[in-house]
């Protein structure tokens, strides 16, 4: 099922077992466009949803696929080839898709909807990227925080990362914006005083 989670801004989720936890993609609506983020399993009946959510917004059409991450490809080809668009992924993290593709984006980019392309340091694959959209103080992350408890944050088991002090350390630059809301790719989302909670986090 699709949610509205915040204005124009749908989410949906899959179940991992292994993770125990839901793996999130997200569908945003806005500047007269809109763009998917690291798009999960939608099922048939979701994949109807999606479009005729996207149908029912004829005058923001659909623009690309966003990856915050190589490892967030997902279902992203079969939506690619659904409705004619391309895949997004950080120049850094290119080589590693399953599906090449020649749309790379880098840290400082503005993207589709006037997201802007953050990038994140030391963390699990070199291209990690946080998107952040300033009009509505959110911010959107892939592996470089999950919510496994609700209304927490947390990273990655320190295996995923050559070091896990200096990926810590640079997520300290998300402190530079303001953000209201956190969309995680992996986990529970938190939509209000979530700059507070990743302050917590990075200072403990």
């Amino acid at each position: 099922m699709i949610k509205e989670i915040l204005p124009d801004l749908y989410s949906w989720s899959e179940y991992s077992e292994e993770k125990q936890l839901d793996f999130n993609g997200f569908l945003i609506i806005g500047n007269g466009e809109s763009v998917i983020i690291d798009p999960p399993s939608l099922g048939k009946d979701g994949e109807a949803e999606l479009m005729n959510l996207i149908d029912s917004h004829l005058s923001c059409p659909i623009k690309g696929i966003l990856l915050t991450n190589v490892h967030h490809e997902r279902t992203s080809n079969l939506l690619k080839n659904r409705f004619s668009v391309p895949v997004w992924v950080n120049a850094r993290d290119k080589e590693g898709l399953e599906t090449p593709t020649d749309r790379t984006f880098k840290g400082g980019d503005v993207l589709f909807c006037g997201i802007q392309a953050i990038q994140l340091e030391h963390q699990k694959s070199p291209g990690e990227t946080a998107f952040y959209i300033k009009d509505q103080q959110i911010m959107i992350l892939g592996d470089a925080l999950i919510g496994k408890v609700p209304g927490t944050v947390n990273m990655l088991p320190p295996d995923k990362y050559q070091d896990p002090a200096k990926a810590k350390a640079g997520l300290n630059q998300l402190m530079d914006y303001e953000f209201e809301a956190l969309l995680v790719g992996d986990g529970v989302s938190i939509l209000k005083g979530a700059k507070e909670v990743v302050k917590n986090f990075l200072t403990h």
